[in-house]
């Protein structure tokens, strides 16, 4: 219609049919408002208001219409360069594959009343096995709930007593609380470290009223269910022929000062074992490697060496490697003992501390070019780093 318009020259002829043209939209429109009625009451919907919306979407494309028939030539006009501009390299990763997240498949259907072509108006059926598929994730909501364990009871037929099913395993015997529920609330605090009271504020915006010493129950409980794992983890330790031995303060917070512990850590390739004491003295390093025939990597705090010394029979209870870290960055300037030459080892090149590494592994004579009484260094450290670098021969090459 519109091309047969374009192709008139009689001004009249153009009028009239703009006019039969006019005539007919407001045919559309009219039973276009007849069937939005229908559909909003079909749906339930505002239906005034979803027409007011539909008039005046219909009005913008009238004068739209009326622009393109009437309004100036377009070509009078300046033509603008609608090419459109170069999109922006994307940076960043992209989407990240998540492997390890459960993939639920939802289906959205089309709503009953919108089941109708919208070209012809037959109705639709659907089409098996064609949909159109994106991805999102998405969080599934926490939620407490009481379950109410109801333990049937069963009887003889000949009279005997009643048998009930049994009770599901607790942490603690008659107790309120899930063995999911303490595993749960462990996790939270010593792996993503969330405070107990924390927890508290989390709970209840779930709905769960609880304390925060009702929490620590609950983490005792599985502690004292976990020591026989939490011992069988330091012999799995233990039976390594290499550890590493380290401590440090474990601040004990309480009303007014607070106390400061030390957590000894002993570790091997395949496990890591903890244990917290009140002291770092050489009676405390016994008692964590007293019992340990094998090779203790530690940095040069005294009782690692002086439990080593302490065997029965003077036969070493293990053989000690210092850590070269440690050796290189504390226990070489603090062993000279020398404020001046403190300072200037600090300051030193790592061609020097090299030297006094490679002297450790060799011939301590040739540390005696080095001047600034670090011939005392390499006596004192010369006699683990063998031992570490005979070890290290031994195992690895």
């Amino acid at each position: 219609m519109f091309s047969t318009v374009e192709k008139l020259d009689d001004p009249a002829l153009v009028k009239q049919a703009a006019l039969l043209l006019e005539q007919e939209n407001a045919r559309l429109h009219a039973r276009l408002q007849e069937l939005i009625a229908e559909n909003a009451r079909l749906k339930g919907n505002d239906g005034h208001k979803q027409l007011q919306l539909e008039i005046v979407k219909l009005q913008e494309q009238m004068a739209t219409l009326r622009q393109d028939m009437f309004g100036t030539s377009s070509e009078k006009r300046e033509a603008k360069d609608e090419t459109p501009a170069p999109r922006p390299p994307r940076t960043g990763h992209g989407p990240r594959q998540q492997a390890e997240l459960p993939v639920e498949e939802h289906f959205h259907e089309l709503p009953e009343a919108d089941r109708v072509c919208p070209d012809c108006g037959a109705s639709l059926a659907e089409w098996e096995g064609q949909s159109e598929d994106s991805e999102e994730i998405t969080v599934v909501e926490r939620h407490f709930v009481v379950r109410k364990n109801r333990r049937k009871k069963y009887r003889c037929q000949h009279g005997c007593a009643p048998v009930t099913a049994p009770a599901p395993l607790k942490l603690v015997v008659g107790g309120r609380y899930s063995t999911e529920f303490a595993v749960y609330v462990a996790i939270a605090k010593y792996l993503y470290h969330l405070p107990l009271e924390r927890q508290v504020r989390m709970y209840a915006a779930n709905g769960l009223v609880v304390d925060s010493q009702t929490l620590w129950d609950q983490i005792e409980a599985l502690a004292r269910h976990l020591d026989a794992s939490y011992q069988a983890l330091r012999d799995e330790v233990f039976a390594s022929p290499l550890i590493h031995a380290d401590e440090t303060y474990w601040l004990m917070l309480s009303k007014g000062t607070g106390k400061k512990w030390f957590a000894w850590t002993v570790a091997s390739p395949s496990a890591v074992y903890h244990k917290i004491f009140d002291s770092r003295s050489t009676v405390t390093a016994k008692e964590v490697l007293g019992e340990y025939h094998g090779n203790v990597v530690a940095d040069g705090y005294e009782p690692y060496q002086t439990v080593a010394r302490a065997g029965p029979d003077g036969v070493p209870r293990y053989t000690l490697a210092f850590c070269w870290a440690h050796y290189l960055e504390f226990g070489v300037i603090w062993s000279l003992g020398l404020f001046g030459s403190l300072t200037r080892l600090s300051r030193g090149s790592a061609r020097d501390r090299l030297q006094i590494m490679a002297c450790c592994h060799s011939d301590s004579r040739n540390a005696r070019s080095l001047g600034d009484g670090r011939q005392r260094v390499v006596d004192r450290w010369s006699s683990p780093a063998r031992a570490q670098k005979a070890w290290s021969t031994s195992r690895f090459i």
